[in-house]
């Protein structure tokens, strides 16, 4: 008859029940890892109280800087429409862009003031002069369309070619400039499909450039003007610098005449205007 098998040391029988202490630790832990996650979920819960509260509805929108040509209410009804979040989720650049494509707001900065506030300063464009009937132009030479610049009347006008307005703006700077120690203003500086280029004065004086060398027959025209015309600024009509060395001026017809205005020409050297 077989004996019976020994024991094997460290052997557990089957169901023996762990120690009191060692239940007891992991009860512990199970506590533990709920009370956590309460605290967790109850401080996201508070977290999300805490921004619900704070991210309310805008209630105030405050327009600063100094403008002209928009107004408050303006502005308001251009950002109701962009006011997508509350105080916190709003999307400050979003109606940053859409004030910046309102052709008088150069620049515009917003922020937001503490509780329900909106605060919106602006830069508004500087226009330099018009473009056409329905436009003006800024520093840049940028064309920014308003559909009537009546308004701008106290403005000269530009007129040119499509595309050139950076072009006329640059020359126009620099024709103020040279006009200015002659106490010239410019009225009107027109650039036609040919390329030809005109200018009238505030005195109703027109000066005939032609296409090229701009600049150079400026300076021809001041110096013909400081020389022999500004004393008899009253009885010119028109100047014509398209010669090479000279320039043809027209004279006002007098009241007392009814002959057809008599041209004279002050050259200081022979010429031949060129063809416009």
């Amino acid at each position: 008859m077989a004996g019976k098998l020994p024991k094997m040391a460290g052997a557990k029988r089957r169901g023996e029940i762990k120690p009191w202490p060692e239940r007891l630790a992991w009860l512990q832990r199970v506590l533990s890892l709920l009370m956590l996650s309460g605290l967790l979920a109850g401080s996201g819960w508070g977290a999300w109280l805490v921004f619900e509260k704070v991210d309310a509805p805008i209630g105030v929108i405050l327009v600063r800087g100094q403008y002209t040509q928009v107004d408050q209410a303006q502005i308001q009804k251009m950002v109701e429409p962009l006011l997508s979040g509350g105080f916190i989720s709003l999307d400050l650049q979003r109606i940053r862009d859409g004030l910046e494509q309102h052709p008088w707001i150069e620049e515009a900065s917003i922020s937001r003031q503490w509780p329900d506030s909106l605060v919106i300063r602006l830069v508004e464009e500087v226009p330099i002069a018009r473009w056409g009937d329905s436009a003006f132009l800024n520093h840049r030479g940028e064309r920014l369309e308003i559909g009537d610049n009546s308004m701008l009347s106290h403005l000269p006008v530009l007129e040119g070619i499509e595309r050139s307005e950076r072009q006329m703006m640059r020359f126009y700077r620099q024709m103020v400039q040279m006009l200015q120690p002659a106490d010239l203003r410019i009225a009107a500086l027109k650039r036609d499909a040919r390329d030809a280029w005109r200018l009238t004065l505030t005195n109703d004086l027109e000066l005939v450039i032609g296409r090229d060398q701009i600049i150079e027959k400026m300076r021809r025209f001041l110096l013909v003007w400081d020389q022999h015309l500004k004393t008899r600024a009253t009885e010119v009509n028109r100047v014509d610098v398209r010669y090479d060395n000279g320039v043809a001026v027209q004279w006002m017809k007098k009241p007392a005449q009814q002959a057809q205005l008599k041209q004279q020409q002050l050259s200081m050297a022979s010429g031949e205007p060129e063809q416009v």
